[in-house]
């Protein structure tokens, strides 16, 4: 009777089971897409009108599609914030920066909170040589956000420019402090200090660049220099072929992309990213017809690029197209087959689709590519426990999964593959910890009590 309420419980409507088919869907980036298996919020309002019919793209006609296509956004998205970063990004790339200035200011009236809106205009103004207003921008945006990386970097290098060295030397403290892992910041905060005369602090802060990032070849010039004057003369010379050494790799790595440029893929990558970007606002704005419009044009236009793909088939499964986004995670996985994420996500569909035999291969996989997968380990313990096949496997699983994130239904799970392999006092232990973890939650709590010994 014990096994039999425990697994009625275990069979409600928010039980180990339900939670199988959410828990591992996301994209490589690690993203979480368990929102696009359950959630409908916005797909039950797709936009009124229909999408219009894109030009055929062709690449040596792309900036002449991209102007057509930014011209119909701007009036499909409106003026919003996002709308206009997005257009203001597009335009920067096709070279035009006075139009791309318009939009970003244009961005900062709808929002002027937005942190990263402010560095990309500070970008326009340093290519104009527009340094005092450049400055401003960046303030704003460390102000309003002190972790935006390279934020502080960029305002002391500025500063740098504009003759303002204490100013500089705090904006490079502060970047040091707010990512100290950044070699480049440690580098120019080095290189100012060289320059004040204070050789010493130089030297430390140069040494601290070459450990973060030994392929930074200014650190390496700056440090030689650094050395030089301070007459350690052999290290200085050690530096400076250091310093030549990946200068030359530098300019061969240069070398080897500019005979590998390929003018038409660099623009399909450019219009397909802009069409991916384009789609995910449209998608936070509600008008799903449009977005998927955008994403199956992006696909068309790049079929080797993969993120118009990621959003594509998450689109798909929430809309409840399972068969349509598995086509797509097929072919994520054959575009990057030791991609973990992708098989995770592919995985996670055919179990949704009932296809288990290919969807324990993809998860058992992901799980090969990326043993420390999370999701992978949930969902694949999920299934054998729900099907009562492979069971300490299951338990081995979740002991696994326990060890990698000890939550409360990482716990509850485990406390189902021992009770199910006859381990009720290990069950009644992972039964508590998920109690402890989530005081408040009911079902847990009920749980736990079903696992008490009888009076």
């Amino acid at each position: 009777m014990l096994f039999r309420a425990f697994m009625d419980a275990a069979a409600s409507p928010r039980s180990r089971q339900d939670q199988t088919k959410c828990r591992a869907l996301r994209p490589p980036a690690r993203r979480s897409l368990c929102w696009a298996l359950w959630s409908s919020l916005w797909v039950l309002g797709w936009a009124e009108g229909e999408p219009a019919a894109f030009p055929e793209f062709k690449a040596e006609a792309a900036r002449a599609y991209l102007q057509t296509i930014v011209q119909t956004v701007q009036a499909e998205a409106g003026a919003e914030a996002d709308a206009c970063f997005i257009l203001a990004r597009v335009r920067d790339q096709l070279g035009e920066k006075g139009e791309a200035e318009r939009l970003a200011r244009r961005a900062l009236e709808c929002d002027p909170r937005r942190a990263e809106i402010q560095v990309f205009l500070a970008g326009l103004l340093i290519l104009q040589d527009r340094m005092e207003a450049a400055a401003g921008c960046l303030r704003q945006a460390v102000q309003l956000k002190p972790e935006i990386p390279g934020g502080y970097r960029q305002l002391g290098m500025v500063l740098d420019r504009l003759g303002d060295r204490e100013g500089a030397r705090k904006a490079f403290e502060m970047g040091i402090q707010q990512a100290p892992q950044d070699g480049t910041a440690w580098l120019v905060l080095g290189r100012l200090l060289l320059d004040q005369g204070r050789t010493g602090d130089a030297l430390l802060h140069l040494e601290k660049a070459r450990q973060l990032d030994p392929k930074l070849s200014g650190a390496f010039y700056a440090l030689s220099q650094a050395q030089s004057r301070l007459g350690a003369a052999e290290a200085a010379r050690d530096s400076m072929k250091t310093f030549q050494q990946l200068k030359q790799l530098e300019k061969a790595d240069l070398d080897a992309k500019n005979t590998g440029y390929d003018d038409e893929k660099l623009m399909r990558v450019l219009a397909a990213g802009f069409h991916t970007e384009v789609a995910e606002l449209f998608l936070r704005k509600q008008q799903a017809a449009l977005a998927e419009a955008h994403l199956r044009q992006a696909v068309r236009i790049a079929p080797q690029e993969p993120r118009g793909y990621e959003v594509l088939a998450a689109l798909l499964v929430q809309t409840g197209r399972l068969a349509e986004a598995r086509g797509l995670y097929e072919a994520l996985v054959r575009l990057k087959p030791r991609q973990a994420g992708y098989r995770l996500n592919l995985g996670t569909v055919l179990l949704q689709l009932k296809d288990h035999a290919a969807a324990m291969e993809e998860l058992k996989r992901a799980l090969e590519l990326d043993p420390e997968q999370p999701e992978a380990l949930g969902n694949l313990a999920r299934f054998y426990l729900s099907a009562r096949r492979d069971l300490p496997e299951a338990l081995g699983l979740c002991r696994r999964l326990v060890e990698l994130q000890p939550t409360a239904a990482s716990y509850d799970l485990l406390g189902w593959a021992c009770y199910v392999n006859g381990q009720t006092n290990e069950a009644r232990a992972a039964a508590a910890q998920a109690v402890e973890r989530e005081p408040t939650n009911a079902v847990y709590r009920e749980r736990y009590q079903r696992l008490q010994p009888p009076r």
